[in-house]
């Protein structure tokens, strides 16, 4: 077998020919992304449990600015696996929740959201020098308490690192601040992996996946909202119309609700 010169290797390698992946892939954040993080919450009554949150962000370039869209509350057609249901609600299932193949079809084509929680930051600057949303002006006074949020996006065209600042205080007062980290490790077509870290308490994973475009859904309900309505429904068909609305009849209600 002939030899290859090791100048002909340097060569390939320095025009990036070389093993698949080993040229890094170019990211243009535009449009819409689903986020699913796993991490562990230090300061948490189970500390080694393993927790997931999920969101949608929507990137959109306006003239020299780019537009962020964070919206933490994302409706699957069906959301099985995500929810467990207790007399106090709806919460989410405790452990690394991964979408089902047919929860990721949902995200390939698009989820709805509810736009409550939701926020949007405009932030200034260039993918190659980074960008940064404006802090809003800290009140004069000393008796306003003022809270800021402040998001950036470092590296945005190579490994993205995402960040939120938030900052709370006074003109008298130290303020108290906070953050959260999500820096890009690994890129592929469509995916970005990386570390999550809010607060330095809790760490863990990110993965972001290009979505489907959503759609707003403002009167949709929460799960513990719907809970709500199925439960009253439940009382009233139990009491009847000149039934009293008591304790035990609510807790009746309750177990007949669990029991489902």
């Amino acid at each position: 077998m002939r030899r290859v010169p090791r100048f002909v290797l340097a060569l390939v390698l320095a025009l990036g020919f070389g093993a698949p992946g080993s040229r890094a892939e170019g990211v243009d954040l535009s449009g819409t992304w689903y986020v699913l993080v796993h991490y562990k919450d230090e300061v948490s009554g189970k500390p080694e449990a393993v927790r997931w949150e999920d969101r949608i962000w929507i990137f959109e370039k306006k003239g020299d600015q780019l537009e962020w869209k964070d919206y933490p509350i994302v409706v699957f057609d069906d959301d099985e696996g995500r929810f467990e249901r207790s007399r106090r609600g709806y919460s989410r299932v405790v452990g690394a929740w991964e979408p089902s193949p047919g929860q990721r079809s949902n995200i390939e084509q698009g989820l709805r959201i509810n736009t409550r929680g939701s926020k949007t930051k405009t932030l200034a600057g260039s993918d190659a020098a980074g960008w940064k949303s404006q802090a809003a002006a800290q009140s004069p006074s000393a008796n306003v308490v003022t809270y800021t949020e402040t998001w950036g996006v470092r590296n945005a065209a190579t490994k993205p690192v995402f960040l939120r600042n938030e900052s709370l205080g006074s003109a008298t007062l130290e303020a108290l601040e906070g953050g959260t980290v999500f820096e890009t490790e690994n890129v592929a077509p469509a995916e970005l992996r990386g570390r999550y870290d809010r607060d330095g308490t809790r760490k863990g994973t990110f993965r972001m996946v290009r979505s489907g475009p959503v759609q707003a859904l403002e009167s949709d309900k929460t799960p513990n909202e719907k809970q709500r309505e199925r439960i009253e429904s439940l009382i009233r068909e139990q009491l009847g119309s000149e039934g009293e609305l008591t304790p035990d009849a609510i807790n009746r209600a309750l177990d007949a609700q669990e029991a489902r």
